[in-house]
C-alpha cells in the first residue's frame, strides 16, 4: 500500500481528503460568485489588481494563465462595470495599463470581508493548535501544489 510519509496516510485516504478539500473550496467560491455577481476569474483578477495596479495586459495574462485575447475580454467586461480602467502608458504608448478603480476596490473588500467573516466565525470551533495548522497549511499551499508565488 502506498502511503504519504511521515503520517502513513493511504493513497485512498489522501485522494478522498484532497477531493473533499477542493470540493469545499469550489463550493465556497461558487457562493461568492452568486453573492457578488462575479465569476471566480474576475474576483481573482480584481484581487491581483488590488496588489498590482496598474498592471500590463501581459502581466495579467501571465498571472491568470490565459491568452491575452481572453484576458482582454475579461478586462473589457470589468471596464463596462466601472470596476477597472485601461489607459496607455504615458512613457510608452504601446503599453496598456489596467488599474483598479474605487468601485473595484469596494468589490474586492466586500469579497474579502465575506471570506474573513465566514472563516473566522467557523474557526471558533477549533482549538489554537488546529487554527495554527490551518494557517500554516494556507501559507504553504503554493509550495505544496508547486505554484510559483505571484507578484
Amino acid at each position: 500500500m502506498t502511503s504519504i510519509a511521515p503520517m502513513k496516510i493511504s493513497r485512498q485516504e489522501f485522494d478522498a481528503a484532497i477531493i473533499r478539500c477542493f470540493r469545499a473550496i469550489y463550493k465556497f467560491e461558487q457562493t461568492k460568485v452568486r453573492q457578488f455577481g462575479l465569476n471566480f476569474d474576475t474576483i481573482f483578477l480584481l484581487q491581483f489588481l488590488r496588489r498590482n495596479s496598474p498592471s500590463t495586459m501581459g502581466a495579467i495574462s501571465r498571472e491568470m494563465q490565459m491568452p491575452i485575447s481572453t484576458a482582454t475580454r475579461m478586462v473589457d467586461r470589468l471596464i463596462a462595470k466601472n470596476v477597472i480602467s485601461r489607459k496607455k502608458d504615458s512613457k510608452d504608448k504601446r503599453i496598456v495599463l489596467v488599474s483598479l478603480e474605487p468601485e473595484g476596490e469596494h468589490m474586492v473588500q466586500a469579497v474579502e470581508n465575506n471570506s474573513f467573516d465566514i472563516i473566522s466565525k467557523n474557526l471558533t470551533r477549533f482549538d489554537a493548535d488546529e487554527i495554527k495548522g490551518f494557517f500554516n497549511t494556507a501559507l504553504s499551499m503554493g509550495k505544496i501544489l508547486e505554484i510559483p508565488d505571484s507578484p
